[in-house]
Formats: C-alpha cells, sequence, structure tokens
C-alpha cells in the first residue's frame, strides 16, 4: 500500500507540472498554485536522529512559501518525532485508513438501470466531475487535467459512470506490480447514495484483475469507508493527511 501510493507521487515529481526538491529522503515538490496537491510531501524515510530536524526544514520552508501544502504519512515513513514537530506547528492529522482487499474473482457492479460505467482517458469531463465530487476549486481542473494526462494508461487508467449519458462520477487505478490503487472515487452531489461509489469501485477493481492485479489498495474517507468494507476491504494502517493551511 505505502508503495504504490508513494510511487504515484514520484511519478508526479518528475513532471514538468511541478518543482521537485531535490532530497533523496522524501518525495516533495512544489508549485504557485494555492492547491495543496501541487505542494506535497510524501514518502519521508529520514536518517535516525534527524527525524525532527528534517520535518522542520521542509514543513518551514513550505509554511514560508504561504500555500496550501499537504504531508501525506504511512506507517513506515512517520515517526513521532515527525508527527510532534508538525503538530507544534499547528498541523495535526486527519486519520485516514488504509484498506486492502484480496482480489481473487469477478465482483458484482450492482449496475442499476440507466447507468453506464466505461474506461475514460483524461478528458476535461472526467476531470470536472472528479473536482465536483471532491469539492476543489474550478481553477485546479486544467492543471489537474494536465497533470493526470502524464501518466500512461498502463500505469493509471480511469473509469466514468454516466447517467442518462451524463457524467456524474469517476474512479482512477494506479497499478505497481501486481497492486491496484484505487484513487479518485467521487461523484457529484445531486447523483450521491444511489451506489454509484460502490459500482464504479467494483468495475475498477474488475478491471485490474483482467490487468494482472492480486490486490487491491485504497485510502477511505469517512464517507466512502463503508462502501469500501461492503466490497471486502479491511483496514490494515493508517495513512494520515497533515494539511497546512495560511490564515485568510
Amino acid at each position: 500500500m505505502e508503495e504504490n501510493l508513494i510511487a504515484q507521487f514520484r511519478l508526479l515529481a518528475g513532471t514538468e507540472h511541478v518543482e521537485a526538491l531535490p532530497d533523496d529522503d522524501v518525495v516533495a515538490f512544489t508549485r504557485d498554485l494555492a492547491f495543496p496537491l501541487f505542494n506535497a510531501i510524501c514518502g519521508a524515510r529520514f536518517a535516525a536522529g534527524s527525524e525532527a530536524r528534517r520535518t522542520a526544514e521542509l514543513v518551514d520552508g513550505y509554511v514560508a512559501r504561504g500555500l496550501p501544502f499537504l504531508w501525506w504519512a504511512t506507517p513506515s515513513t512517520m515517526t513521532p518525532e515527525m508527527d510532534a514537530v508538525l503538530r507544534e506547528r499547528g498541523i495535526d492529522p486527519r486519520p485516514e485508513p488504509g484498506m486492502h482487499v484480496r482480489l481473487a474473482g469477478p465482483v458484482d457492479a450492482r449496475l442499476r438501470a440507466g447507468v453506464d460505467i466505461s474506461l475514460s482517458p483524461v478528458t476535461e469531463e472526467l476531470v470536472a466531475v472528479m473536482a465536483s465530487g471532491f469539492g476543489f476549486p474550478d481553477f485546479v481542473v486544467e492543471p489537474l487535467r494536465l497533470a493526470l494526462a502524464d501518466f500512461g494508461p498502463d500505469v493509471l487508467f480511469h473509469v466514468v459512470a454516466r447517467v442518462g449519458g451524463e457524467a456524474v462520477s469517476t474512479g482512477s487505478v494506479f497499478v505497481t506490480g501486481r497492486t491496484a490503487g484505487v484513487y479518485n472515487i467521487a461523484t457529484v452531489e445531486p447523483a450521491r447514495r444511489q451506489g454509484l461509489g460502490y459500482a464504479v469501485t467494483a468495475t475498477l477493481m474488475n478491471l485490474a484483475q483482467r490487468r494482472g492485479c492480486t490486490e487491491a489498495v485504497l485510502m477511505a474517507s469517512e464517507m466512502g469507508r463503508p462502501t469500501y468494507e461492503r466490497l471486502g476491504f479491511v483496514e490494515v494502517c493508517q495513512t494520515p493527511q497533515y494539511m497546512w493551511v495560511p490564515s485568510p
């Protein structure tokens, strides 16, 4: 699970859409865009004894830029010393369970009449639905589309769900080895509570199996967790997000 998430951040850091920090003990990048996903830190594995110092250096540098940023932690990339530095600066973690399921046969997507789910290229429509579902601001849509388009479809693929021909829900899978990382499960507000999140996730699980994946992992929101549990996912760790947003 950890390596799937970190690999995705590492690929983004290697694109022209962000400026990667040169540090070899962390994946970190910035951009002059007031949105946390484009100013992010992940995969920090600092030398023993340097955790507090390195965390302070990174955090203070990001805070000095004045743009919202995200530190996404996993079990092997967060220590008590690092957590203490973040909390001292008022950056408390938002709990987020890391969940896992074995892929061992087709999953019933429970598609209802009038719903169509299909693979989608990275289009403005796909990203607009994704952004709306997550409540992202409009100015993020085009930068996010360009960033996602840099990932090849053999590594990152997407589906869109349509109801009556209108795109209302999305989901993505990022593949590392035989692991399918499920991301971007998002449904626009008017179409929620109709089973679309379940159907999209099940469809992604089936597509991942056809591509040779034997397990799926994801980071669950509070809203999405019950759906993922019905699909067989179980919590195996915590992947908290530490987010800093400047005062108005």
